[in-house]
């Protein structure tokens, strides 16, 4: 089914119109206000209200009156398209508008909201051919998605909470620093970009002549209070760095104790993970959660699984925009 394409994220929305087949065209990209910068949630929702109208009424000529509007968005979604929380849009405890039934009113489209990592499995299915996978990205949080082909809704997120593995409580870390949902000991605080460069930096006070001989400091300049991610740890991983790597490794052994037990209890056929901070370490990273599950998997019936059941993946700037237009085409 030919649609209208959008993917909102926290700081840019991406327009497309979609055809049959899921191919996109017209694409457009258009950076949105942020609360981060101090901008009201109101004054952002109707923005984005603004911004996605405008897009329809431009191309309203190129696409037939009853195609649909497709929404990826950055927050979960509650059956059938009610958002709970937009976090990276509009902050924590904000009031949340019926966007849905908004825009529906105002293009006369019906509109399909549809989580961005379920859009991203969607984008993902075209490439991956096992019947069940499931998606995990790692970068300032951590989440996931469950595509079955055998299942009618093909992603597994008819329920808000599908997915969230990011808010399993599950220690692993002393001490461990509060989840941005509040909670302690979550594994998004733990495993995710953001925990472990929080981590790296408790570790760079509490391990000082480790952190000193680590290449973050004598290759790329870190302290303890600058140290970040971009700049510092992942390419002193990518080198090799034994203090680097032991940091991250620490912070992502109970991810893979965590996507274990899922393989083992969804019977999941691969795992692709995506997400800034997994990509930027690219093989790296991929090894390290490999030999990760291998330690935590003491199961022969495993053995010749577990080797090759994770991948990472091939996630450009627009997958999800290109997942929401396959996702109207399965309409």
């Amino acid at each position: 089914m030919p649609a209208v394409v959008f993917d909102l994220g926290g700081t840019h929305l991406r327009c497309a119109l979609a055809d049959d087949a899921g191919a996109i065209d017209r694409i457009e990209k258009k950076r949105i206000k942020s609360f981060v910068y101090g901008h009201r949630p109101a004054d952002i929702w109707h923005e984005v209200v603004s911004s996605i109208v405008g897009f329809e009424s431009s191309v309203k000529s190129d696409i037939p009156r009853d195609a649909p509007i497709v929404l990826s968005f950055p927050g979960p979604i509650a059956h059938p398209s009610r958002i709970l929380s937009a976090p990276t849009l509009v902050g924590e405890g904000t009031s949340i508008p019926d966007l849905g039934s908004e825009l529906t009113e105002l293009t006369g489209r019906p509109v399909h909201l549809l989580n961005d990592l379920s859009a991203a499995a969607w984008y993902i299915s075209e490439d991956v051919k096992n019947n069940r996978f499931m998606v995990v990205t790692v970068s300032s949080g951590i989440g996931s998605k469950i595509f079955d082909r055998h299942s009618f809704r093909k992603v597994l997120d008819d329920v808000p909470y599908a997915g969230e593995i990011g808010h399993v409580a599950v220690g692993g870390v002393s001490d461990a620093i509060l989840c941005d949902c509040g909670g302690r000991g979550h594994l998004g605080a733990i495993a995710s970009g953001r925990g472990i460069q929080r981590f790296a930096r408790r570790m760079a006070e509490q391990d000082a002549p480790g952190f000193a001989r680590s290449a973050c400091v004598l290759n790329f300049g870190a302290t303890a209070n600058t140290l970040t991610n971009e700049d510092h740890l992942v390419p002193s991983a990518a080198l090799g760095d034994p203090w680097a790597l032991d940091v991250i490794r620490t912070c992502s052994r109970p991810l893979a104790k965590t996507l274990l037990s899922v393989v083992l209890a969804a019977g999941v056929e691969k795992i692709i993970i995506i997400g800034g901070f997994a990509l930027a370490l690219g093989e790296v990273y991929l090894d390290l959660i490999r030999t990760e599950l291998i330690a935590a998997c003491d199961y022969e019936v495993m053995t010749d699984y577990v080797q090759e059941l994770v991948a990472v993946g091939n996630v450009k700037d627009e997958a999800c925009l290109k997942g929401a237009a396959i996702y109207a085409r399965s309409l």
